[in-house]
């Protein structure tokens, strides 16, 4: 048993390495002026980080101020990702984190959330990867986000503090769907840098 455990995790993590390296959208351009977005790492779970709001999209519309229990106004960007809810709500830092949560996480029982919290720009301490993109990616981004949502109104939970929350999202978070999966497939869906599969942080980066 624990040598047939070993064996998959060596296959996950090589397949992990091919396919997260093999670059997709490889004509990407970027654009000089344009939109520009992060995805941000706490070292484990990546984030989308986008301006707030621009022409394309004004993301105080769909996670509107009322639904956070502080004033989320002067705050430029947000943070946006996705995973599985309870794995969210039950772990608010690692040390946290219970094997019942992570073995249910994996199993895809429970419903995915979109975490959105509102925040500074990206500060030079952060690991984030930086993109300009133009008006057309950014509105594909937009999309990707949105049509994960599976629906707009009270939060499924309230966050960590003053300004994020928890909004059920469609699918479930798996071994093949993790957080940073699902972030690698907007990016691609975007048109952007990304991998044929990356469930890792560090192959976004």
């Amino acid at each position: 048993m624990v040598a047939t455990f070993i064996g998959v995790a060596i296959l996950y993590a090589v397949a992990a390495l091919a396919l997260g390296t093999f670059p997709v959208n490889r004509d990407f351009a970027s654009t000089p002026g344009g939109t520009e977005v992060f995805v941000c790492s706490n070292s484990v779970h990546t984030d989308f980080v986008l301006p707030v709001r621009n022409q394309v999209v004004d993301w105080s519309r769909r996670f509107p101020a009322p639904d956070f229990a502080g004033p989320v106004g002067g705050f430029d960007h947000i943070g946006i990702g996705w995973g599985d809810l309870a794995f969210y709500k039950d772990t608010p830092r690692w040390r946290d984190l219970k094997f019942a949560t992570a073995w249910n996480a994996l199993l895809g029982t429970g419903p995915a959330a979109i975490h959105a919290g509102y925040r500074r720009a990206p500060g030079a301490g952060e690991k984030c990867g930086r993109l300009e993109i133009d008006a057309a990616q950014y509105a594909r981004l937009r999309n990707y986000v949105i049509e994960a949502l599976s629906g707009i109104g009270v939060p499924a939970a309230s966050g960590y503090g003053r300004r994020d929350a928890f909004y059920y999202a469609q699918g479930h978070f798996s071994p093949v769907m993790t957080c940073n999966a699902w972030i690698n497939r907007g990016l691609e869906a975007a048109g952007l840098p990304s991998g044929i599969w990356a469930p890792f942080d560090f192959l976004l980066l």
